[in-house]
């Protein structure tokens, strides 16, 4: 009997366990294994990109320049803009003033153009980034449990107030007395 018992606590049950709880917390191992993939792809495509590649022409050469310029030119671009800003104040405030005029669509536009740039690299971050741990979770439920009892009751609405301690045949509730010890400043510590 307790042969069966360890057997299913250490056998089936543990791979039961495992089975319910690596949907919500992953398999590392997997997850290594498909980081490394991902990025052993990445070197052959980078290697793959600066190679010498035969009958390579001028245009080709002009081509892969093209594709490498929008990333620095648009943060060059941004230094450019604070450069602009300090050393010709007047110039930067005319041009502001033009950026103004340009329609909200437009400026969708550029940040789409923009995110397509930049956006592969966040969503990866963000496809990797993993939810909180079980222990930040019950600290945090913790911290909230003590911040709800630590917070004074909220006075008892005047009218219900005035209600029940006019009604002499009806015990006062919890809060009415509270609110009673409030007002007279009984209860409170000096």
């Amino acid at each position: 009997m307790l042969n069966k018992l360890l057997q299913a606590l250490v056998g089936g049950g543990a791979q039961a366990l495992a089975g319910a709880i690596t949907p919500f917390t992953g398999d590392k191992t997997q997850d290594e294994t498909s980081r490394h993939a991902e990025m052993l792809a990445r070197f052959q495509q980078f290697g793959a990109e600066f190679a010498d590649r035969q009958g390579r022409t001028w245009w080709d050469s002009f081509i892969d320049g093209l594709n490498r310029l929008p990333r620095p030119a648009m943060a060059l671009g941004v230094i450019g803009i604070f450069v602009w800003a300090s050393a010709d104040p007047v110039g930067f405030a005319a041009a502001a003033q033009a950026w103004a005029l340009i329609p909200d669509e437009m400026w969708v536009v550029l940040g789409a153009i923009i995110a397509f740039f930049f956006g592969d690299r966040t969503l990866l971050s963000a496809r990797r980034a993993k939810g909180p741990s079980l222990e930040q979770v019950q600290a945090v439920l913790a911290t909230q449990a003590q911040m709800a009892a630590a917070k004074p009751p909220a006075p008892l609405e005047p009218n219900r107030y005035k209600a029940e301690m006019a009604d002499a045949g009806t015990p006062l509730s919890e809060e009415a007395i509270r609110e009673w010890n409030r007002r007279n400043g009984a209860g409170t510590k000096g």
